[in-house]
């Protein structure tokens, strides 16, 4: 039986949200750093803040949200006092190495989570220096590795994954991340939490205790099934990468939000037949497009609907019944059930966070947090000031998973700095003081 291995913090997740807290709780502490446009724009917070001389990591958050002021609301005006960036010193956060938690973070994929999985066209939905960490702006990464980005236009998912893998050694946290562990099960332990991995490639277990865990698996950890017959066929799959990986003319794409639309777009220009089946009405997901034509892709889209293309059918309002072995899918329509013929089906319809690994802890209090699309999160309820479970103390929700964190790329991150300080101050690394 192999040792059980005991850290004080451990990581569930290494995308946006969890790869961040490797760095900051290894040592990596924001200090307020006078700034231009944030002084312009939060005045009073600005004069408060330059006379803390220590980590911002030790603000009183409690006093902080009496206050009004959530910490993610703070963190994320310092990185990004204006939308646009136009240098290194607009972000009103400097970041040095001090004393820090020892961590350890598990990801059953690389660092960067979904994004390693997404399609390498991709482009991503904001600029992309909203999706950096602030202690690493990706102007100063382009700088360092000598590559051409505009840091204030969409860029390509190959762009914004290098420069996640580059984190751990970057900030030199390697032995801090433990990648292609799958978790299986966390429970209660008298040390805090157990959990249990299995290596993704070995098949190796291994079982670790921590003080606190730190929850930011995302919010598609789980993928949805069509729950229908034929599902499991060859021809089907919930993933999407590239045309080439679709041989023959017809593709039916089921979804109707963002990676529906990337998919359907893609394979229709790459000369495919493409049937999109989507269970919406024709009005919510114009809505998606109307409000998204700053994106290429949706411009695209825009015309290739509007124009009626031949080689694009879209079906609103249906629901996949059955998937036949010979490629015949069975619709149901508002004017009945057709069958559609095809050689591939791609199922982009997302998942849901998935807190079955939590065993042992009884009900958790979960929040349903949703855009105007199509885009929804089952998040934990969690106290304001600090991102914990309101259910399990020392128990954490990163990224998207907190309560009331937006539902925007610049949230994503957000809740690194609450937490990270709650544990360092729990732990008597930083004193705590108000502003």
């Amino acid at each position: 039986m192999s040792l059980i291995e005991h850290r004080t913090v451990i990581v569930v997740g290494g995308g946006p949200a969890g790869l961040p807290l490797a760095a900051v709780l290894g040592g990596w502490q924001p200090f307020f750093r006078p700034a231009t446009t944030f002084s312009r724009r939060y005045g009073p917070l600005a004069d408060a803040l330059q006379q803390v001389e220590g980590s911002l990591l030790g603000i009183d958050f409690n006093d902080l949200v009496a206050r009004g002021i959530a910490p993610v609301d703070l963190f994320r005006a310092l990185h990004h006092p204006r939308k646009l960036f136009e240098d290194l010193d607009q972000i009103a956060m400097g970041f040095r190495r001090e004393q820090g938690v020892d961590t350890l973070l598990l990801t059953r994929e690389e660092v960067g989570g979904l994004w390693n999985n997404a399609p390498r066209n991709l482009l991503t939905l904001s600029p992309g220096q909203w999706m950096e960490f602030a202690f690493y702006p990706l102007a100063q990464h382009a700088d360092e590795m000598g590559l051409e980005i505009d840091v204030n236009t969409l860029i390509k998912k190959t762009d914004l994954i290098d420069y996640y893998h580059r984190i751990p050694e970057r900030f030199a946290v390697e032995d801090r991340v433990r990648t292609w562990q799958d978790v299986y099960e966390i429970a209660p332990h008298e040390r805090g939490f157990k959990v249990c991995t299995r290596d993704v490639k070995t098949g190796d277990e291994s079982t670790y205790t921590c003080k606190y865990l730190v929850y930011a698996t995302g919010q598609r950890a789980k993928l949805r099934q069509l729950d229908v017959e034929g599902e499991d066929q060859p021809f089907v799959t919930p993933f999407y990468d590239r045309p080439e990986d679709f041989p023959g003319e017809r593709v039916m794409v089921v979804g109707g939000g963002r990676s529906g639309d990337w998919a359907a777009t893609e394979l229709h220009d790459a000369g495919k037949q493409v049937v999109y089946s989507m269970r919406q009405a024709s009005g919510i997901h114009w809505q998606l497009i109307n409000d998204s034509l700053y994106l290429p892709y949706y411009q695209r889209i825009a015309d290739i609907l509007r124009e009626a293309s031949p080689r694009m059918e879209a079906l609103y309002n249906t629901r996949i019944k059955k998937i036949d072995p010979d490629g015949g899918v069975a619709v149901e329509t508002p004017d009945g059930v057709r069958t559609v013929e095809v050689d591939h089906i791609v199922t982009e319809i997302g998942g849901w966070a998935d807190y079955s690994l939590l065993q042992g802890f009884g009900p958790l209090s979960l929040f349903d947090k949703r855009d105007a699309y199509r885009f929804q999160v089952h998040q934990l309820q969690t106290h304001a000031h600090n991102y914990e479970s309101i259910d399990i103390p020392n128990l954490y929700a990163g990224g998207y998973l907190a309560q009331d964190i937006g539902l925007v790329v610049m949230a994503m991150h957000g809740t690194t700095y609450a937490i990270a300080g709650d544990i360092m101050q729990k732990e008597g690394v930083l004193n705590t003081y108000a502003i």
